[in-house]
């Protein structure tokens, strides 16, 4: 049988709670599509009128600001619904390679679930965008609401956020198919993953160096062009997402050890075990929330910078408005991947649920040892993403004190992200008991 008839012959004989993860994936996928194209609707809509006799020419720089602090959000949801219950994929690949199937057949089974899956979604991403256009467009900057042909993609653009999403999905895919290719055996015995390296903490350094470089040569950097500091500046936002979402899963796995090796209960321990075993899902747990505070932290001095304006000057007026713009984006992206990763992780973990209950543990312990395993790295995390954010806008910390609702912003979103990933974790224990009860 060929690999694509095989593939076809899984998605057809899915069944209930099988089909839930690619549910899942496809609402991840559709939301990623949505706001990548809403997102390239207001840089169009931007550079069209920065072109304009009179205009400003800041508007196209704020608005590639927004998106470097998008950009590693909405490429994480994306890569997470691509690894969406990649143990039970794994296992099921792993069972066909020990029957008989190539590396070659795993992989093209594999990869064509991810992509199909992405299509799907960015396909109602699109649909999605459409509807969504005549309310993106009652937003007013510069004076004026914006027409909906102002940021309304054009065929080309459209393809490439399509295929930007497809490249994300099917590359997360492959990278997680190494362990089966390998391994085959190893994955379906369930043998530990390998831990995480400390080299991910080598581009904290070279974050921090550059920053500190950058920060003392402003003047130069400014001298140089607006451009010039455009870009060092987006570089820096972006590529302090990255680092901190690269770091992140290292981060819970030292903390993990630590929780398993000073518990003093069993639900604590189970956490601890949990954390350090598989620390990459923990953090996609908490990961979208996280990078949320950092986006908070780094727009806290937003409302000190418009304060004390002209108040016919709307250029001020845009900056509040596309900073809180940008914290609502945040925020969808992150209710959507903790949402997603919190059922999706207890659909990876069904067995181990299902062998700890039949050896008697009983469902109160699981349901704590889960919180602990939420909202333990939970606050670490976000303690780490508000601590990177305040050293990000360091050079300008001066404005909280004139505009003190900076804080509170900041104040808000943590304690609103942090309840909306406890909520999520708590609406998906009637799938713990299921999965512990079968």
């Amino acid at each position: 049988m060929s690999a694509v008839r095989l593939w076809w012959s899984l998605v057809r004989h899915a069944h209930g709670g099988s089909r839930l993860p690619a549910v899942l994936a496809v609402t991840a996928f559709a939301v990623t599509t949505w706001v990548v194209l809403t997102v390239a609707g207001g840089v169009q809509a931007f550079q069209a009128r920065a072109e304009l006799p009179g205009a400003e020419e800041i508007y196209p720089f704020l608005s590639w600001v927004a998106v470097a602090l998008l950009v590693v959000p909405t490429a994480t949801l994306g890569a997470a619904a691509a690894r969406l219950t990649v143990a039970r994929r794994d296992v099921r690949l792993a069972r066909l390679r020990l029957a008989g199937a190539t590396s070659g057949q795993t992989t093209l089974i594999a990869l064509l679930d991810a992509g199909a899956q992405a299509l799907t979604g960015a396909v109602a991403g699109i649909v999605l965008d459409l509807a969504a256009l005549p309310a993106v467009a009652r937003l007013r900057f510069q004076g004026r609401t914006f027409d909906v042909a102002e940021l309304r993609l054009g065929a080309g653009p459209v393809l490439v956020a399509v295929a930007a999403v497809l490249a994300v999905a099917l590359l997360s895919c492959a990278v997680s198919l190494r362990r089966v290719s390998l391994t085959p055996l190893g994955v379906a015995q369930r043998v530990p993953q390998p831990g995480l390296s400390w080299a991910r903490v080598l581009p904290v350094l070279l974050l921090g160096g550059a920053f500190v470089v950058a920060f003392n040569a402003g003047s130069v950097l400014l001298g140089l062009g607006t451009v010039v500091g455009a870009l060092v500046l987006v570089g820096l936002l972006a590529g302090a997402f990255a680092v901190f979402n690269l770091v992140g899963p290292l981060l819970v796995s030292v903390l993990g050890r630590v929780v398993g090796a000073r518990a003093r209960s069993v639900e604590t321990l189970l956490a601890g075990r949990r954390m350090s075993e598989d620390p990459r899902s923990v953090w996609r747990s908490v990961g979208g929330i996280s990078l949320v505070t950092f986006v908070a932290g780094c727009l806290s001095v937003t409302p000190g910078m418009t304060q004390g304006g002209d108040p016919a000057d709307h250029v001020l007026t845009d900056i509040g408005t596309g900073a809180a713009l940008t914290l609502v984006i945040s925020a969808v992206l992150a209710a959507v991947s903790t949402g997603v990763t919190q059922a999706s992780r207890v659909l990876d973990s069904r067995e181990r649920y299902r062998t700890l209950h039949l050896a008697g543990t009983d469902l109160a312990v699981l349901h704590a040892a889960r919180a602990r395993e939420t909202w333990i790295p939970l606050v670490v995390t976000m303690g780490g993403a508000g601590a990177l954010a305040l050293l990000i806008v360091s050079p300008v910390l001066g404005l909280l004190r004139t505009a003190p609702v900076g804080v509170v912003w900041f104040l808000g979103c943590a304690l609103a992200g942090a309840a909306l990933v406890l909520l999520a974790a708590r609406a998906s224990r009637p799938l713990v008991e299921a999965c512990a009860s079968r």
